[in-house]
């Protein structure tokens, strides 16, 4: 067969009908046109292609290959029987599906058609199957571009032009970034984020759910595609201009910068109508359209432009506008419009409502207006996105000037388009992408994407604002796994000033159960905000028996940066038995408009050599795009305060899910604290305000304040946690008389209704010890670090092990244990500490607080002699004498005799009877200390042995006198 040139002009002849000629020449590509009996008919390279040409609307028109047709009858061998609602073929897996039911298209819809998952080949239909009907099911491979030859301007030889390249390159905050170069079948079908900018359409003014626009677009995507992520920026009374870069007059938070930040595959724009009365002319609009698009395909973003609606209330000037602006988007996108004016304009007018649509202010939709720019989307992208079965590679090149480049990457998978890569340094790097195609030709290449420089992190001082959570025990109802009580709460505010939240989980002992949530979390400067924390899925799995559940305590005691030492001790654990797939720890409660830069920090001391490893990924990601970290740190090991997850500059959205689970070889996995820093203001909350505060009395008046427009009528008073249970006197008005307050940190709660609503508010209430004005150190000695009591100086160690020097900051004086050289302290079993042996009340009315009480030192069986002393006090005023006081508790698990036995400056032994004691105490008063202001103490066991093996000291207090 002769072979024609590009460019054919060719009379077509056809019986009783008549082709009208548009004004332009019929372009055919190569091979060969040719007619028979009035067909028009192509051979090519597709003669031997099942397939079909397909006008995409657009004036355009491609060949689509088919792949499998299915047709049954309800009922018959091997197909579904009435009643039955789900149909699966292998040979349907990614496809592009289209279902026909008794000769109907059935569209994606849960209630009234069909839901259909690419990915497994499976149809759902909706309503189930019934007697008699008859099922289509054409499955499409998509756009084959070895098929579609064209030439590339350089010659004959056929390339694929048709295929899309647009690369775009976003810092994902974490040492890596994503590069995309071109969408797929697979971009919508799996894990689609898709954003959606606009005005009150989109937004869903004058509807409720699930009739907005908005709604529509999260159920089809929801029935549809697997894993998606929609985020709505819409805003009503958006323009074109709303939506452009902040230094164009963008509103930030919901414009084209926040849209790219949030990393789509695809975006929606639908701002139908309120251009012309923001005074812009139709070609402004289009200006601000097109630089959106611009700022979408550098990113490597497909956008999709809805066109202007008619509007019932404008003149006819302003919807001779509408009518213009819609023609200008058709044109200026036609493979990406959606319809949102034809299909509900009144035909009699310039652009006004059809009344059956028109919600009834004359300019917005009903839900069945909104219905049909709806189904316009989802043709739309069901036409745009096509499998690609022509490229052989991807072939990735990368440059830091775009003169020099040199090859970064390959992709053997035609249908991969995107992938994650680690970031080599923090320069600005370009990228340029072709295909290489499996007749052996290549594509030009792409136009550049920039890498640019990571914007700079904020520091811990930088935010606006930031709230800390401590996940772990409470130390009181939480077991360790001897089912003894542990967990450290943070102080709150900790030693740098600092707020925090405390969450202990749901029931109890029962840790940290699924669906367990934390909310109303407040700032590091105590403000409450609407934020939450909630675990989806349960942590721990079918892993222990403890009956407190998912949490460990095998953490550091010590800080690291602005983190303390309770915040690293325990943690929530992810064990994989029950969630391989991840639990998810959803972050509610956040403004669009502000960023968020969330760090998860975990830690476990482990010598084992199994990994304890942390994979994360945010909202829909692929694992492919995870993070990870190892929680496990050698038992000498020391906390790494950058060792963490972290998503930074989150923004746009409300809410986020962070999908958590068990990565690397291990079972295990450790969260110890969430860190959330935001940038941008703190909204108002409607709130019961209720300071915390301090006090050395045992009475004090809280009162609860209604603040941003809070309208409370009534009050409850209770008492959440403390040392001992306090008095509430008027537990039902705006302030409470508190009373029988001892030495500790006690928190209450007031809850106050008013207007349908429920108002909350907490106050921590710290109570220190009088101490008449005078200088005092109390210290009170345990194993590990205990929980804080306010006035006290917790010193914790094993003294037979391990050098122990600690300064109080309030009085700058020092106490040290001199240990292990000399070695003046002798362990028992190698224990030489405890933090659970001593004596309590139960309701801290001891001598002193439960918590000194219940932990000490001791010395087994060595006795003091003449420079053997091994607890000494520096720091002190020789000029000064002081009064001591010692405390000694020993509970009942062990047999008597029980003592404290102690020297100071070498003098008579001081004996206490520690057995069961919580009431007694020894003073001496006078004591001076050397000319070098040290004051010598000794702990050693009982002089006489009949007096017992062991030597205890639970508290000391030093006071100047």
């Amino acid at each position: 067969m002769r072979r024609l040139k590009p460019l054919l002009f060719i009379p077509l002849l056809f019986p009783c009908s008549s082709l009208l000629a548009q004004g332009a020449p019929l372009k055919l590509d190569p091979d060969s046109v040719k007619i028979m009996n009035a067909e028009l008919v192509l051979r090519n390279k597709s003669k031997d292609v099942n397939g079909y040409l397909y006008n995409t609307g657009n004036g355009a028109t491609v060949f689509q290959q088919l792949g499998k047709s299915i047709q049954f009858k309800t009922g018959a061998a091997g197909y579904p029987a009435a009643g039955d609602s789900v149909y699966q073929n292998a040979s349907l897996v990614n496809h592009t599906i289209k279902v026909m039911r008794n000769g109907l298209l059935q569209y994606r819809d849960g209630t009234n058609g069909v839901i259909v998952d690419a990915s497994a080949g499976r149809i759902t239909f909706r309503p189930a199957l019934q007697a008699n009907d008859i099922i289509f099911i054409e499955a499409i491979y998509g756009l084959d571009l070895s098929v579609n030859g064209a030439t590339d301007g350089g010659g004959s030889t056929p390339s694929a032009s048709t295929l899309r390249l647009l690369p775009g390159a976003t810092d994902n905050g974490n040492n890596t970034f994503t590069l995309r170069w071109a969408t797929n079948a697979k971009t919508l079908f799996l894990s689609p984020k898709v954003v959606g900018l606009g005005s009150s359409t989109l937004a869903g003014t004058g509807l409720s759910a699930p009739n907005r626009l908005g709604d529509k677009i999260s159920t089809w995507l929801t029935n549809n595609t697997s894993a998606h992520a929609w985020t709505n920026l819409a805003v009503p009374g958006y323009s074109t201009k709303d939506i452009l870069p902040l230094e164009d007059g963008g509103v930030s938070g919901q414009n084209i910068e926040t849209a790219v930040q949030l990393r789509p595959d695809m975006l929606f724009v639908s701002l139908p109508s309120n251009d012309p009365s923001s005074g812009m002319t139709v070609a402004q609009s289009m200006q601000n359209l097109r630089k959106v698009d611009s700022i979408a395909q550098r990113n490597g973003i497909t956008a999709f432009f809805e066109t202007t609606q008619p509007r019932t209330n404008y003149n006819s000037a302003q919807q001779q506008m509408l009518k213009q602006l819609a023609d200008s988007i058709r044109s200026a996108w036609p493979d990406r419009y959606v319809e949102g004016f034809s299909d509900l304009v009144d035909p009699s007018t310039i652009a006004s409502i059809l009344p059956a649509y028109n919600n009834g202010d004359g300019i917005h939709l009903t839900a069945a207006g909104n219905q049909f720019i709806a189904d316009r989307l989802f043709d739309r992208w069901l036409g745009y996105f096509q499998s690609i079965t022509g490229v052989k590679k991807y072939h990735i090149d990368s440059s830091v000037n775009q003169t020099t480049w040199a090859p970064f990457a390959q992709q053997a998978d035609a249908n991969v388009v995107k992938s994650v890569y680690n970031r080599y340094n923090t320069a600005k790097v370009y990228f340029r992408v072709r295909a290489e195609m499996k007749n052996g030709t290549f594509t030009p290449w792409s136009p550049v994407a920039t890498l640019s420089e990571p914007d700079p992190l904020p520091g811990v001082n930088d935010y606006t604002y930031r709230l800390l959570t401590d996940l772990g025990g409470d130390g009181t109802t939480t077991l360790n796994g001897s089912n003894q009580p542990d967990g450290r709460p943070s102080p709150s505010p900790d030693g740098w000033g600092k707020f925090w939240n405390n969450w202990f989980g749901v029931g109890g002992v029962e840790g940290f159960a699924a669906n367990a949530s934390f909310p109303d979390m407040r700032t590091t400067t105590n403000e409450i905000t609407d934020m939450s924390l909630q675990f989806i899925g349960s942590p721990t799995g079918s892993f222990g028996t403890s009956q407190t559940k998912a949490i460990n305590y095998n953490g550091f005691t010590v800080p690291v940066g602005d983190y303390p030492q309770q915040a690293l001790y325990d943690n929530v654990f992810i064990h994989s038995s029950l969630n391989p797939n991840g639990i998810v720890l959803r972050i509610k409660g956040m403004v669009p408009t502000n960023k968020y830069y969330i760090k998860i920090w975990g830690a476990r001391l482990d010598d084992n050599t199994a990994q304890r490893t942390l994979q994360a990924r945010i909202g829909n990601e692929g694992w492919e795009t995870a993070q990870s970290v190892e929680t496990k740190y050698p038992t000498a090991g020391t906390p790494n305060y950058q060792q963490a997850i972290k998503f930074n500059g989150v923004t746009g959205v409300d809410s986020v899910d962070i999908t958590m689970r068990v990565g690397g070889t291990g079972t295990f996995a450790h969260v110890s604290l969430v860190d959330i820093g935001v940038v941008g203001p703190l909204p108002a909350v409607p709130q019961i305000r209720l300071r915390d505060t301090t006090t050395t009395l045992s009475t004090l008046q809280l009162t609860g304040t209604p603040i941003n427009g809070a309208v409370v009528t009534t009050y409850s008073w209770e008492q959440v946690s403390g040392p001992g249970t306090a008095t509430i006197a008027n537990a039902t008005s705006a302030t409470a008389n508190i009373s029988a307050l001892t030495n500790g940190t006690y928190v209450f709660r007031v809850t106050g209704t008013g207007g349908g609503k429920t108002y909350k508010g907490t106050s921590t209430v710290n109570v220190f010890p009088n101490n008449g004005g005078l200088k005092t150190l109390r210290i009170h000695f345990s194993k590990t670090a205990v929980q804080p009591i306010p006035g006290w100086l917790n010193v914790y160690g094993s003294p037979h092990s391990q050098r122990i020097t600690i300064t109080d900051p309030a009085t700058s004086w020092t106490i040290d244990n001199l240990s292990p050289t000399p070695e003046f302290w002798a362990p028992f079993a190698s224990n030489s500490a405890s933090d659970i042996d001593g004596t309590t009340t139960g309701n801290n009315t001891g001598v002193i607080p439960d918590i000194a009480l219940k932990g000490y030192w001791f010395n087994y069986s060595l006795k003091w002699a003449t420079g053997m002393d091994n607890l000494i006090l520096t720091g002190l005023n020789p000029a000064k004498t002081y009064k001591l006081k010692f405390y000694a508790s020993r509970n009942n698990s062990a047999a008597a005799p029980r003592y404290g036995a102690w020297r100071i400056n070498g003098g008579a032994e001081i004996l206490m009877n520690a057995f069961n004691n919580t009431t007694l105490e020894e003073v001496r008063t006078g004591i001076s200390p050397d000319a070098n202001g040290k004051i010598n103490l000794s702990v050693h066991a009982p002089s006489l042995t009949a007096n017992g093996a062991f030597g205890y000291l639970n508290a000391l207090v030093i006071q100047e006198e």
